[in-house]
């Protein structure tokens, strides 16, 4: 609208909406971090073998579990969606159809695992580290089924709106994870010492409790008891639902791989370059990811409120939002960057005192705050393209964007003086810049066609009739 609620570059109550749902959302996933730092500091404490075990089998775990559980996340846009049209008595039957998908998707996630702890004997010669990385994944196997599960109940949650119980179970989890971890990996009483292995034992254990923390909890809501009851329902599947949930929640769990994969990957590349240079990557790669959790956030809230949008088709809303939270985040990842600048040596010595490791670093930071802006871009259009439920172009924006052009890159610049001296673990932070700067281009031009089909001519007066 040109004049009335949604005029002005930025909408207000939208504005107050977003930082509600981002917020908590924010703090959930520095939680979640957290209990991977927590891994590396107990595992660390019962030695350097334990560690490197732990380490090993959280890069072979990490991304299996992540990648089966975002097929799942699509039931979050999809329940606001209903919730935008004026379908709420539809979500128990969209919740029972990701149960029965849940079921496929832990055998999938479990054979993976299990197939991927047969790598260990053939990447190390450390007897004592593969056995670690082996018994950390089988103890990863047995929360399968809670982190699948979890992922569908928290969908649920986010999807109506509600982030703070996923808030509040993480803050829980992390306090649970460190006496978990303590007593797993150095035994306590009648429990054995695991050593580092027992770090996934905990957390299959603190998934378990989230998963039936946030069970209960709806069951004991009123305004998601019946939606619950629906979800374990004895009854047949809707065979269409589930086929529209695995092919809208498919794309994403292959666009995350290749993201996640691209990013492990070039560790290997710049290992024979010596440990100080794979140590300063590693710290970099480690603040990066504390950075990302807040566009990240910003992406899932997105998400939420424009899959509601689209759900009442109301056009003026959508571009609100779009205009509101493009901008927020251009003004909040713009500090962000001018801070890892200004203050990248008081960060980098957050991490260690080595001088060697602190100058190799140093420069990483640099590069690592130029592509913040594409970063929040690319992970602000994923939103917007879930919640229009056109999730297919993520999977071949990342292939492309990461492996097709960014990995060559950065073999290229790490290893060799083809296009220029030699960068060492500097090339991978350029080819950062370029996969991520490539990826939001490509994603910005898919959603400007998304955005005129999801939103035809007409549509807004079928909104103004249905209102």
């Amino acid at each position: 609208m040109a004049n009335g609620k949604y005029s002005g570059w930025i909408d207000r109550g939208e504005l107050r909406r977003l930082l509600s749902l981002m917020g908590p959302l924010y703090i959930a996933n520095l939680l979640h971090m957290g209990m991977g730092v927590i891994d590396t500091i107990v595992a660390g404490r019962a030695g350097a073998t334990e560690l490197a075990g732990v380490g090993l089998g959280a890069a072979v775990s990490a991304p299996v579990l992540v990648a089966v559980g975002m097929v799942l996340t699509i039931t979050t846009p999809m329940i606001s969606r209903l919730r935008g049209a004026g379908n709420p008595g539809r979500i128990g039957a969209l919740l029972h159809s990701g149960l029965h998908l849940a079921w496929f998707l832990m055998a999938v996630e479990l054979v993976a695992l299990y197939l991927g702890s047969f790598i260990f004997d053939y990447v190390t010669d450390d007897a004592g580290m593969a056995h670690t990385a082996r018994w950390y994944v089988y103890f990863m196997m047995t929360g399968v089924p809670a982190s699948v599960l979890l992922r569908l109940i928290q969908g649920n949650f986010e999807g109506n709106g509600q982030v703070r119980p996923g808030m509040v179970t993480a803050l829980l989890g992390l306090g649970l994870n460190i006496p978990a971890n303590l007593a797993f990996v150095f035994g306590w009483g009648p429990l054995p010492a695991l050593g580092g292995a027992g770090c996934g034992l905990a957390t299959s254990i603190i998934h378990w409790g989230m998963m039936l923390g946030l069970l209960a909890l709806m069951f004991a809501s009123r305004r998601h008891r019946q939606a619950a009851q629906c979800m374990v329902a004895r009854r047949k599947p809707n065979r269409q639902q589930v086929r529209k949930i695995l092919r809208l929640g498919f794309p994403l769990g292959v666009a995350s791989l290749c993201e996640m994969t691209f990013f492990s990957a070039l560790t290997p590349v710049i290992a024979p370059l010596g440990k100080m240079a794979v140590s300063a990557h590693q710290i970099v790669i480690n603040m990066s990811g504390v950075v990302f959790m807040l566009p990240l956030s910003l992406s899932i809230a997105t998400s939420i409120r424009a899959a509601y949008h689209v759900g009442a088709q109301n056009r003026p809303a959508f571009t609100a939002l779009v205009r509101t939270a493009a901008l927020s985040a251009a003004g909040v990842m713009s500090l962000f960057m001018l801070g890892l600048i200004c203050f990248r040596e008081q960060i980098v010595s957050v991490y260690t005192t080595e001088r060697e490791i602190v100058q190799i670093a140093l420069p990483l930071v640099t590069l690592c705050a130029v592509y913040q802006l594409s970063d929040a871009t690319q992970a602000f259009m994923s939103g917007l393209l879930r919640a229009c439920h056109d999730t297919k172009a993520l999977t071949w924006v990342n292939i492309v964007s990461y492996w097709l052009v960014g990995f060559p890159i950065a073999v290229i610049l790490i290893r060799t003086d083809w296009l220029c001296p030699q960068l060492g673990p500097a090339g991978a932070w350029v080819s950062f810049i370029v996969g991520l700067t490539l990826a939001a281009v490509l994603l910005l031009i898919r959603f400007t066609g998304t955005f005129r089909r999801t939103f035809p001519k007409g549509g807004e007066a079928a909104h103004r009739a249905r209102s």
